[in-house]
């Protein structure tokens, strides 16, 4: 038992070293450089947003994990940001050549928020 509790200790640390190396950083790539899984991950992530040590935001899909007092958004990239509005889209049947009227209308009856998105991005020139 006490050889667990070190070794959860010792995964923590990691991933605090990591966190301030690096800045904020997605649970799956945490989860790669630790050889975990991403539940894996996961659950020592918790443990240390618990403990006030970290906290995670959410970008599309992915989950992101930032030190306490750290902006996840100076590591984020546009390329990130992007990528996942394309996986959301492509999630409601919208692919990239879909006519945007035809997306308009897909996306109204599913995801309201992803049509609103593009109409501001339209409207405020965009495009």
């Amino acid at each position: 038992m006490p050889g667990q509790i070190s070794s959860a200790v010792d995964v923590q640390k990691k991933i605090l070293e990591i966190l301030r190396q690096e800045g904020a950083a997605p649970v799956y790539k945490l989860a790669k450089a630790l050889g975990l899984t991403y539940g894996g991950a996961q659950w020592h992530i918790d443990r240390l947003e618990r403990r006030g040590f970290v906290y995670t935001i959410r970008v599309g899909g992915r989950r992101y994990v930032a030190l306490r007092g750290v902006d996840p958004f100076a590591k984020v990239t546009v390329e990130d940001v992007v990528e996942e509005l394309i996986r959301a889209l492509s999630a409601y049947g919208v692919e990239l050549k879909t006519p945007l009227r035809e997306a308009l209308e897909r996306l109204e009856a599913k995801a309201p928020h992803l049509a609103e998105a593009l109409r501001l991005i339209v409207q405020n020139g965009g495009l």
